[in-house]
């Protein structure tokens, strides 16, 4: 018995008889198409089986396959459990939902990299997320040549999504110090893909990660501000989870007892710096301040159920702002795209006890 012939958008025009390219718009420009028509074609389309045009079929015609690539730093999984990532993809998939493109999330981390090439997903362009510029899976996606908005760093001819992180940075250390704490450590996220070390401010940093060095600058720059050498103000580095902070405060306790105040670079690092203190006694912020960076609202609202003081930066206007650029404003050239971000005194600070010296 011969197979039924498979439908196809020829064979709903003929059906209905109607062109064949009122069916194509049906599906891929439906606004040029009355609802009652498009309710007409998808009706007789259910009837005939008919589940849509072959994506590949489609990407040959047109040389597009209606997907974008996001490159992010760290495993898939962090991306659906940090709420700055959540709402940085959201930003994203607000604007691809209205241009009706997909998603193909690209971590620059990967437990089995022997097994897949990162880059052989077939995408339109790229948003790179992803701090470390010499990693090698940023640079083979940056010689696709592709159409592409970096965030968070600085490509040379590329249009960027950035925040005033050096302008944040100094207004929190300028916070603390205003508050009369002298003995301040930093805890940030790794500097380069090789991190763990304690080092002093004043050593030779490169611009390898771009948000690390911007706030570090920023950080300098307060401390220059205050005549604070920035050889007495330490800097650890750590993953960027509550673990890390915690660990953090432990490694630099050792190095400094006599701490009173720790600027972390992100406010799953200041949850962990917080709690880790409240398990030695010292108290946040009766003993120790502690800063962070995003504004994200924590379960529980962080720990100790502080408010935390921190840098507010809008993840979702990030997101939506770089899907907007590669998808919406193709000729805007490579001008940099300035997200501002808030500054925010919390509960997590406080000024200067002269009793918290250990």
């Amino acid at each position: 018995m011969p197979r039924p012939k498979r439908a196809t958008l020829k064979s709903i025009a003929a059906d209905l008889g109607i062109t064949h390219t009122s069916v194509s718009n049906a599906y891929n420009n439906p606004a040029k198409v009355s609802k009652d028509l498009r309710d007409r074609i998808f009706a007789h389309a259910r009837h005939v089986h008919y589940e849509g045009p072959n994506p590949a079929a489609r990407s040959l015609r047109t040389g597009q396959c209606g997907a974008i690539g996001v490159l992010f730093n760290d495993q898939l999984s962090y991306a659906f459990t940090d709420a700055h990532d959540i709402a940085f993809l959201r930003g994203i998939s607000s604007v691809c939902e209205e241009e009706g493109a997909n998603i193909v999330l690209i971590p620059l981390k990967d437990r089995h990299p022997e097994r897949r090439d990162t880059l052989t997903a077939i995408v339109d362009g790229y948003i790179l997320n992803a701090p470390y510029k010499s990693n090698p899976t940023i640079q083979k996606a940056l010689a696709r040549r592709l159409p592409t908005v970096v965030v968070d760093f600085d490509a040379p001819g590329l249009p960027s999504v950035l925040t005033n992180d050096r302008a944040m940075m100094r207004a929190v250390v300028s916070h603390l110090l205003a508050l009369g704490h002298r003995r301040i450590a930093i805890v940030t996220f790794p500097w380069t893909e090789d991190h763990g070390e304690i080092y002093a401010l004043d050593r030779d940093f490169s611009d390898e990660n771009y948000v690390v060095h911007e706030r570090i600058l920023g950080c300098r720059d307060a401390f220059d501000a205050a005549g604070i050498a920035q050889d007495s103000v330490l800097v650890c580095e750590t993953m960027n989870a509550e673990e890390g902070g915690a660990r953090a405060v432990d490694r630099l306790l050792q190095r400094q007892r006599d701490l009173t105040a720790i600027v972390c670079f992100s406010d799953r690092l200041a949850h962990g710096v917080i709690a880790a203190c409240d398990a030695l006694g010292r108290a946040v912020p009766g003993r120790m301040s502690v800063t962070g960076y995003d504004g994200i609202d924590p379960p529980g609202r962080g720990a100790g159920g502080l408010r935390l003081t921190t840098v507010r930066q809008n993840a979702f206007e990030k997101g939506r702002k770089a899907a907007e650029r590669l998808l919406c404003d193709t000729d805007g050239g490579a001008a940099p795209i300035a997200i501002e971000a808030e500054f925010v005194i919390g509960d997590s600070s406080a000024a200067a006890s002269k009793g918290t010296c250990a």
